[in-house]
């Protein structure tokens, strides 16, 4: 049976550290350090330090490396990513989608505007959807003065894209008013 190899297992297998280094020379850079020398000898100084030579670029002439704790290297690397996932998420915008018929109630329209208004103060958008049935495609008018009608409720908002016909509904997506 194989045996699992640990993340760190794996990202070593996968960097270029230590012996996996095929240059016969390499540049050294550290706090207090920047030479050229042997790659075996820059091995040798890593592990007397209890580190490990990590290349940094392996395009450069000679490659460029430094003396670090790899283990301490990847956890680092894993917590910056994190870190970047974490404000990315935070910066998302969601869109949230709202539907409604023209036949809506004035009751109805009253919860859904609070509703809508309570999502455009949380930072998100709102894409409202008038869907039509039967007679009322034809009646573009009546359907234009319902989306009004139905706008009005709403406080505080701008367009992020106007109203517009696509087939049998009515399409248009609220951002907060700035």
């Amino acid at each position: 049976m194989k045996k699992r190899l640990s993340s760190q297992e794996v990202a070593k297998k996968k960097a270029i550290i230590n012996e996996n280094i095929r240059s016969t020379q390499v540049r050294v850079i550290g706090e207090d350090y920047n030479q050229v020398v042997d790659t075996k000898q820059a091995i040798q100084l890593a592990k007397q330090q209890g580190k490990d030579l990590v290349c940094i670029n392996i395009k450069a002439d000679p490659p460029i490396c430094k003396i670090i704790d790899f283990g301490k290297h990847l956890y680092d690397l894993k917590k910056k990513q994190k870190e970047q996932d974490k404000k990315n998420r935070q910066n998302a915008v969601d869109t949230k989608e709202i539907q409604f018929r023209p036949s809506i109630g004035i009751g109805d329209v009253q919860v859904k505007a609070k509703k809508i208004q309570e999502i455009l103060d949380g930072g998100d958008k709102v894409k409202l959807v008038m869907k039509m049935r039967g007679r009322e495609i034809g009646m573009k008018d009546f359907c234009n003065q319902r989306f009004k009608f139905f706008l009005e409720n709403v406080k505080k908002y701008e367009f992020d894209s106007q109203p517009k016909w696509i087939g049998n509904k009515v399409l248009a997506i609220l951002k907060k008013e700035c």
